[in-house]
């Protein structure tokens, strides 16, 4: 029988003196290096490719829950959040976006520029103007 042995080092000194330190919160192993005094773990979860984050946005927009996408692609609501804020942040000055206003119960438009906040809603009455 062959047994293959796996030596792992730290991070940021690469020395090979480490010692185990628990568990973190998600329940991955934490180590503690001897010689410089760094935390953490030997093996870090992958992370999406912008390839993946582009293709969970895209079934975001398609009217998927958060939920649910959070159960298909194992990725947390707040990071798809995160993602969709930050997508925000970098799409066309003029973002059309649903607001759903507490007084009258439907849905307008907004649309938003980069300078000072303006917008037009879809309102019963077809004005548009606040």
């Amino acid at each position: 029988m062959i047994i293959e042995t796996k030596v792992y080092s730290c991070r940021k000194c690469q020395s090979e003196d480490l010692v185990k330190n628990g568990t973190n919160a998600s329940g991955s192993s934490q180590y503690h290096c001897k010689a410089c005094g760094a935390y953490g773990i030997l093996e870090r979860t992958e992370r999406a490719t912008e390839e993946k984050k582009g293709l969970i946005i895209n079934v975001y927009q398609e009217r998927s829950s958060m939920r649910g996408i959070e159960r298909a692609f194992g990725v947390s609501r707040r990071t798809l959040s995160a993602w969709l804020k930050e997508q925000a942040n970098d799409s066309h000055p003029l973002k059309r976006r649903y607001n759903l206003l507490s007084a009258k119960r439907f849905l307008c438009w907004m649309w938003m520029s980069c300078g000072p906040l303006s917008f037009v809603a879809k309102t019963k009455c077809g004005s548009g103007l606040p």
